[in-house]
């Protein structure tokens, strides 16, 4: 049950909480049922996507009219919605129907000009990948000058490659592509639960066999086997989950069950090796 409410024209949300007769009796509580991982929630959009795009024509679609005043048309009800989808998102200030109407009505020359040419772009690339296009050749690249109404299309690259090298400027040596051919949208999956440093490098040993001397997450290093003395030897025992939290001071969200690894090391010939983020799953 909830009751709203209005205090000083602020809109206030009450979350009253109601006693079933199950509750009564002593019986258990529902648990909450846990949110689904980001590649599960990816995979249903696209299949609900790819069955609405299916029937798609281009005579199924018609020119709008944009206009702020006739809530019939539901215009700022939609761009209300998505405004405040984006801001939960983002945890950041969300507002109300009404000063979305106001903002709405002041942007309307870049709305009807470089905002609705870019979205309308947009959204054709989005309805060919929807549809299960995956010709690249098929996809277009937009640069667009409404100045001096210059309109350019161009086919767009692959994506480049990860391959292994004789010589590398940067590391002064070779380096070896695990795999060979990686793009920056691949990954290592690791799920074998809470794992120790150690149990972690056997593991990607086991896979690849290479031999792991540095990890890093995000802007924080957690082990690096060529500190002075060895000092990160004694962190070969701990989690790298608990060690992020410990350096990082930032609690992971409740209901995130994993982590991305950089790693760095050699190949068993000695080669340094460059391979995809490692997708640590450590509950």
């Amino acid at each position: 049950m909830v009751e709203a409410s209005t205090k000083a024209g602020v809109y206030i949300q009450k979350k009253i909480k109601v006693q079933t007769e199950e509750a009564k009796a002593g019986a258990p509580e529902k648990k909450e049922e846990p949110e689904p991982e980001d590649e599960d929630l990816l995979a249903a959009i696209m299949k609900d996507l790819t069955l609405h795009s299916a029937s798609f024509k281009p005579t199924a679609f018609e020119t709008i009219e944009f206009e702020k005043d006739d809530d019939t048309n539901f215009h700022i009800d939609f761009i209300h919605a998505c405004a405040n989808l984006r801001a939960r998102n983002y945890v950041i200030e969300e507002c109300t129907h009404h000063k979305t109407k106001m903002i709405a009505g002041k942007i309307i020359p870049a709305v009807a000009t470089a905002t609705a040419m870019i979205t309308g772009c947009v959204t054709a690339e989005i309805l060919k990948y929807a549809q299960g296009w995956t010709d690249i050749e098929k996809f277009k690249n937009g640069f667009v000058n409404l100045a001096i109404n210059y309109f350019c299309f161009t086919e767009p690259n692959s994506a480049k490659l990860t391959k292994s090298v004789e010589y590398d400027p940067v590391m002064c040596g070779p380096i070896k592509a695990i795999p060979e051919g990686f793009s920056v949208f691949d990954k290592v999956i690791i799920k074998r639960g809470s794992l120790t440093f150690q149990q972690l490098f056997d593991e990607i040993q086991a896979l690849h066999n290479v031999e792991v001397s540095m990890v890093s997450c995000g802007r924080i290093a957690l082990y690096n086997a060529y500190m002075p003395g060895g000092k990160h030897k004694v962190r070969l025992p701990m989690k790298p989950e608990e060690l992020y939290v410990e350096i990082s001071k930032d609690e992971f969200p409740p209901k995130r069950n994993y982590m991305v690894l950089e790693l760095g090391g050699e190949t068993e010939d000695g080669e340094d090796f460059s391979m995809p983020p490692v997708q640590y799953y450590f509950r």
